[in-house]
């Protein structure tokens, strides 16, 4: 049985207390799901559902984050929404509501204000 290794410090999130809450939260998980997400989640095919979205979509990625980087999703999701914007958050990680909350709270507001 394969195992997956316990999930890193989320390195952009400050304060530190959020920042063991992550670690926390993500170990409280069981085995199984720590297991399940990269050997099923994450190669689980959701083309098809995503090419039905047909409402304007504003997709946030992280410059650094590892997990979805922007390229990827550039290469990979947005050719599937047609209604898809992608904005990169520049020196943020994968965790970008706690590493950059107020970026974040920004470009949804500005996104909210063109529907």
């Amino acid at each position: 049985m394969l195992v997956a290794p316990a999930p890193p410090a989320p390195v952009g999130v400050t304060p530190e207390f959020l920042r063991r809450q992550v670690q926390e939260d993500s170990s409280r998980a069981g085995e199984a799901a720590r297991s399940a997400w990269p050997w099923q989640g994450l190669v689980e095919d959701l083309s098809g559902g995503v090419g039905k979205i047909d409402v304007p979509v504003l997709v946030l990625a992280g410059s650094d984050d590892r997990v979805d980087p922007p390229q990827v999703l550039r290469e990979h999701l947005l050719p599937l929404i047609p209604t898809a914007t992608l904005t990169e958050l520049d020196g943020v990680g994968h965790l970008s509501p706690l590493e950059a909350p107020d970026r974040v709270a920004r470009h949804i507001e500005v996104f909210l204000r063109t529907l």
